[in-house]
């Protein structure tokens, strides 16, 4: 169970985590919900923002802005305005 806990730890898990929940709520709003499936460059924006937060958190880990849960917000806050414009 530490492994475990101690795995979840790392920033690396938690941005590909919230990237991969991302994509999966936007394959399934654009597949199941719209009428028309959302373009590819849309679907691609959050996980884009998860990447850039992995650059920033290996440049400046030390700062708030390098810190994993920002990134994982800003990722989550991402796919929602996403899928919010989409269903507006």
């Amino acid at each position: 169970m530490r492994k475990v806990v101690e795995f979840l730890r790392s920033h690396h898990i938690q941005l590909a985590l919230a990237a991969g929940a991302s994509i999966i709520a936007l394959a399934y709003v654009s597949k199941r919900v719209l009428l028309e499936p959302m373009d590819n460059l849309v679907l691609a924006f959050p996980p884009f923002v998860a990447v850039v937060g992995e650059g920033v958190i290996s440049q400046h880990g030390e700062s708030w802005y390098g810190k994993a849960w920002v990134w994982v917000l800003a990722t989550l806050l991402a796919t929602a305005l996403v899928i919010g414009y989409h269903l507006a």
